[in-house]
């Protein structure tokens, strides 16, 4: 079996592999991590686990798995099998990277993959499967609290999309904002990306994550949600 971890900011996503099947996932606050019963209580009762690949944006959980998983992959832009075409390849997220593969093996270029997560991020492959480089922007959760820390009177609220997009209420107003504004962002940075060249013009547009589906229910512009990207794409550099 095949242990995959992609550690995030919120979050660590973990899934157990029997060859291509996915048998098990689950999920651990990245804050709790260091006290890892979470992680070794998801394995426990799988003693045929013969490889583990990790990819993480968080260097401090990283210290953590390293002594955790002496032997784990560590993925990063060298040993991601595909051309990063940006400045410093060393910046990108291995997250990111891991999806770009993921999206280029299961579906093909070009693509445009979102990831919802605590940052949402864009990513840009073309035909060749090569990394074309991205955008970045705050992600929905951030941008609700961020709402309730820097004002005097609005409330954290649950993020889903009210039944009118006009607000009769300071909680309804703030989830339209919320939802369809993102909505509206994410409309508009699709079709920036798509028209910022040739090489991008026929994306195709695979979103990931876990605000992924929210957001595509109130558009049509997302092809394919595939809410195990990540892991499927660690699988396959693991494999």
């Amino acid at each position: 079996m095949l242990l995959a971890i992609d550690v995030g900011n919120t979050s660590v996503h973990l899934g157990l592999f029997r060859g291509k099947t996915l048998v098990k996932e689950w999920r651990v606050a990245t804050s709790r991590i260091s006290g890892n019963q979470g992680i070794r209580k998801g394995v426990s009762g799988y003693s045929d686990i013969r490889d583990i690949i990790i990819s993480s944006v968080v260097p401090k959980a990283d210290i953590v798995l390293r002594k955790m998983f002496p032997a784990a992959k560590f993925v990063n832009y060298k040993n991601i099998g595909i051309k990063v075409k940006v400045k410093n390849p060393a910046e990108v997220g291995a997250d990111r990277l891991v999806n770009a593969l993921a999206a280029y093996k299961l579906y093909g270029g070009p693509a445009i993959i979102i990831d919802f997560g605590t940052a949402t991020t864009f990513d840009v492959i073309n035909a060749k499967g090569e990394y074309l480089g991205g955008a970045i922007a705050p992600g929905l959760e951030l941008s609700r609290d961020i709402l309730k820390e820097r004002t005097a009177k609005l409330p954290k609220i649950e993020i889903k999309a009210p039944k009118n997009i006009i607000g009769k209420n300071t909680v309804e107003a703030m989830q339209s904002g919320l939802v369809f504004g993102y909505v509206a962002m994410v409309e508009g940075m699709v079709k920036r990306l798509r028209n910022a060249n040739r090489v991008t013009r026929n994306a195709s547009v695979v979103a990931t994550g876990g605000l992924a589906r929210l957001i595509c229910q109130q558009t049509g512009i997302i092809d394919t949600i595939d809410d195990t990207l990540t892991l499927k794409g660690l699988r396959l550099l693991g494999s």
